[in-house]
């Protein structure tokens, strides 16, 4: 995790200050954002408005472009791994399952790691990820903020898996124009 965002220097993503070990397991220092999560956010408060949705996939969307621009591949944008600061920022964070660029150490090939819900369908497949599959998800992660529930999530993962790889999901209700922005980021 921590040399996944090391690598990315930007301000919609959460900074490594340090890296140790202690008593045989790794540490990672990161910047303490103040704020809630989007998830908590949309828990508490049932849904998110349409323009304040808007403005947090910018700046996950920045935060991705300088993700993909450094080689590395989140692959599990979520509303629990976005930050909302009490500053306004918007900040990505959770690289724990990140892909970096030619590196084939993190996690091994054909291994599904992430939400299931926020899995693009080809990952759910076993395709290799690309940057696409991270833009899928910020779409289900939108999706959630202004619709306050998962597009896909059925009464088990499996289930679920199955809806996102065969199903479309039910149009947004209250996305208002940032609706066709979220179908262009899940068309399959």
């Amino acid at each position: 995790e921590a040399r996944a965002a090391a690598r990315i220097n930007h301000s919609a993503v959460v900074t490594v200050h340090d890296v140790l070990e202690h008593d045989g397991r790794p540490w990672i220092v990161m910047e303490l954002v103040e704020g809630r999560s989007l998830a908590d956010a949309v828990k508490e408060d049932g849904r998110i408005e349409a323009r304040e949705a808007a403005r947090i996939g910018l700046w996950v969307l920045r935060a991705l472009r300088a993700a993909h621009s450094a080689g590395v591949l989140h692959r599990d944008v979520k509303p629990g791994n976005v930050l909302l600061a009490q500053d306004g920022r918007v900040v990505l964070t959770d690289f724990g399952i990140a892909q970096i660029e030619g590196d084939t150490t993190i996690t091994r090939t054909g291994e599904v790691v992430g939400s299931v819900d926020y899995l693009a369908p080809e990952r759910v497949r076993g395709a290799d990820p690309g940057p696409s599959a991270d833009l899928w998800a910020l779409g289900a992660t939108l999706y959630t903020a202004v619709e306050g529930r998962s597009p896909f999530r059925r009464t088990t993962p499996l289930t679920t898996m199955q809806a996102v790889v065969d199903e479309e999901p039910a149009e947004p209700l209250s996305a208002g124009p940032l609706g066709p922005v979220i179908a262009a980021l899940l068309h399959k």
